[in-house]
């Protein structure tokens, strides 16, 4: 069985979760979604924290930051995606080049 001190203990954490969540949600709705998305970047830097991919995303696109820190493996990827955008953009003009000579 449980003692009254673990339950009390229990109660008490589950508490403190509940007043977070119930702070955060709060904050997030009055002080908008881009003072949420800095503060959790600011957090994230201080206890050096590492980004993931759904982070990133979170930050970019729904809290609309603009630069937002990138996963180290977005980094190693970056310059890769570049050379394909880059490959890509040039198969597309020389597609509709040659549809233009056919017309």
């Amino acid at each position: 069985m449980i003692s009254t001190e673990i339950l009390e203990l229990l109660l008490s954490i589950g508490y403190i979760v509940l007043g977070y969540l119930i702070g955060m949600a709060f904050a997030g709705s009055f002080l908008g979604r881009k003072y949420m998305g800095l503060m959790d970047i600011l957090l994230h830097k201080v206890f050096r924290r590492r980004v993931t991919v759904v982070q990133y995303l979170y930050w970019k696109y729904f809290c609309g930051i603009g630069d937002p820190p990138k996963p180290e493996n977005l980094k190693k990827l970056e310059g890769r995606l570049k050379q394909v955008e880059s490959l890509l953009t040039g198969l597309l003009a020389l597609a509709s080049s040659l549809g233009e000579r056919r017309t």
